[in-house]
């Protein structure tokens, strides 16, 4: 997530600064943790001078072009889609300025398989269900995790780039304003309780800003709605537009399971946790593979021993409508 540039820069050179950077997650990690964490959550080797930005010790500002798991994974966009070039999100997102670094999570394409829905919402981790809408068990989904205090979101189908099938009532770019709404709306009549929405695929469509104008005015939605860009495509405009029509906009800065296998998907859950102690804020976004549940019922404890608070979307959204408020 990329901070906003109101973080003046006061750290004598890139040098002192990863001093700065590794002394603060040493303390973090604590006696509890083990040497082979704490290298593992060690920042990304590749940061230079240019991203060396802090108001306290230990926070690197992130360029787009080293977001962790940036290359979505193939099964929800396909490769030839995405380009190498960095690119900036137009969607920029204050960091905390109090309160220890913050983690939330996604797990996307929730309903196809319910017993992995089961386990999700038994987990001792404020997780957020974004959760397919034409999935049969959906609905009874959405009620059971809202019952059990879990964060529920609409997981929208969207137009890929290629043949990749999003699935059923998906939004596609020429689509009529009144034909999307209706698409919404039925999406949201399918997960109740949701809070906010994210893309499922919609590579095509959240690159095309024109689209996604008429996608948000379209819409019948609340402000108080919450959108996560899934940063499918490195062009979105989805965030920003979505900010531009009144909502909370926030993007996805790691994705867990790119390659299906737990040492891969706890790799990529230790650089969440970096980047959370780097920027003060990260979104991870995973799915309900057997892998990815198998490192997720470790979450908790992982996320205690560097230090990083886990929350759900919502509250990392108060966390930023409040850091713009002050910055107002």
């Amino acid at each position: 997530m990329i901070r906003t540039a109101s973080y003046a820069p006061h750290l004598g050179s890139a040098l002192a600064a990863g001093f700065m950077l590794v002394a603060a997650l040493a303390y973090n990690l604590g006696a509890n943790s083990s040497e082979a964490e704490a290298r593992a959550v060690a920042a990304p080797a590749d940061l230079d001078s240019r991203q060396l930005a802090s108001s306290w010790p230990g926070v690197i500002r992130v360029e787009a072009a080293n977001r962790i798991g940036a290359a979505p994974e193939p099964s929800v966009v396909e490769t030839s889609a995405l380009t190498s070039e960095p690119v900036e999100p137009a969607l920029l997102t204050p960091p905390l300025t109090s309160g220890r670094p913050q983690l939330a999570v996604i797990i996307d394409d929730v309903g196809l398989d319910v017993a992995a829905a089961r386990r999700l919402i038994a987990l001792d981790a404020p997780v957020t269900l974004s959760i397919l809408p034409y999935a049969d068990a959906a609905s009874a989904l959405a009620r059971e995790a809202g019952a059990a205090g879990r964060e529920v979101f609409v997981h929208l189908p969207m137009e890929p780039v290629g043949v990749e099938d999003p699935g059923p009532h998906a939004l596609t770019e020429f689509q009529s304003p009144s034909e999307m709404a209706s698409r919404i709306g039925w999406a949201f009549s399918r997960v109740p309780g949701a809070v906010g929405f994210n893309n499922h695929m919609g590579s095509r469509l959240t690159s095309d800003r024109r689209a996604m104008d008429a996608m948000f005015s379209a819409s019948d939605l609340p402000r108080s709605m919450l959108f996560v860009d899934s940063l499918t495509h490195p062009r979105s405009q989805a965030a920003s537009a979505a900010q531009a029509a009144g909502l909370t906009a926030m993007t996805r800065d790691v994705f867990l399971d790119h390659v299906p296998d737990e040492a891969s998907v706890s790799v990529q859950l230790n650089q969440a946790l970096a980047l959370a102690l780097q920027n003060g804020q990260a979104i991870a976004i995973g799915h309900p593979r057997p892998e990815t549940l198998a490192v997720l019922a470790d979450l908790s404890r992982r996320a205690e021993a560097v230090g990083v608070e886990l929350v759900t979307i919502s509250a990392l959204g108060a966390t930023q409508a409040q850091a713009q408020v002050q910055d107002s």
